[in-house]
């Protein structure tokens, strides 16, 4: 591992189980204090792996649908470390259903998870990063709204947001030295496409799409996002970089 992340302080969200328990296990190998937070209170022995690495690491359950849980989470991180170095905004659901069988209640469910959630974790973060004059903001987007997938229209318009988001917080947050970035994930392998078809099906699809085929897997993602956290990437600000394998390009 090239990058180093010695002691910076990361709060990763939805690290329960993917890309986000991938993340967290990978930046704590990398000598990063991480604040893994998610949902689920069995997040199946993520906390005793990462004192692995490092013994501050610590697990702790976050709602990012409910403002007061951020705060209550940058509250524990400030009386724990006195600062924030990295956020990466992960948690994240996709339901499908067809947009005209969208309840009301099913798109307040993804717009508050993915969009408000992303938006709520973010503010409190800021607030550690500005005395600082230094920080990353992660978000994990998708190459959903880029493509256009079927029964996702509510999952889409919410990842679609994320990028504006990152925009409007790079412009926003530049002059304190905080710089904020959108990872656009494609087909990354996760145990749950099981729910959706078969396995080789899926990667038939996948790999018709991609330019280079195989599987993307949730660890593999984990260098594209320590460049990013790390002082590598400090000239970029405001971008999404598209993390497929080629399905989106040009």
């Amino acid at each position: 591992m090239s990058i180093h992340l010695d002691n910076k302080i990361v709060w990763i969200t939805g690290t329960t189980r993917g890309v986000g328990r991938a993340l967290a296990l990978g930046f704590a190998k990398r000598g990063a204090i991480v604040v893994a937070t998610g949902r689920s209170e069995d997040h199946s022995g993520l906390e005793s792996e990462l004192k692995v690495f490092n013994e501050q690491s610590v697990f702790l359950n976050q709602d990012v649908s409910q403002p007061d849980d951020a705060e209550r989470i940058a509250n524990e991180i400030q009386m724990r470390f006195g600062k924030l170095d990295i956020l990466i905004n992960n948690a994240g659901i996709d339901p499908r259903k067809a947009a005209d069988e969208i309840t009301n209640e099913d798109w307040a469910q993804v717009i508050d998870t993915n969009l408000n959630g992303a938006w709520f974790t973010c503010k409190a973060a800021i607030s550690l990063m500005k005395p600082a004059g230094y920080g990353k903001i992660i978000q994990v987007g998708s190459i959903t709204p880029h493509y256009g997938f079927k029964e996702l229209t509510h999952y889409m318009s919410s990842k679609m947001g994320l990028e504006g988001m990152t925009r409007g917080l790079a412009r926003d947050l530049g002059p304190y030295g905080i710089r904020v970035n959108c990872l656009v994930l494609g087909a990354v392998k996760v145990d749950k496409e099981s729910e959706f078809g078969n396995a080789q099906e899926i990667d038939d699809i996948v790999n018709q799409h991609q330019c280079i085929p195989g599987r993307i897997l949730p660890e593999d993602t984990e260098s594209v996002f320590a460049f990013f956290a790390s002082a590598d990437s400090d000239t970029i600000t405001g971008q999404s970089l598209h993390v497929d394998l080629g399905w989106t390009h040009g």
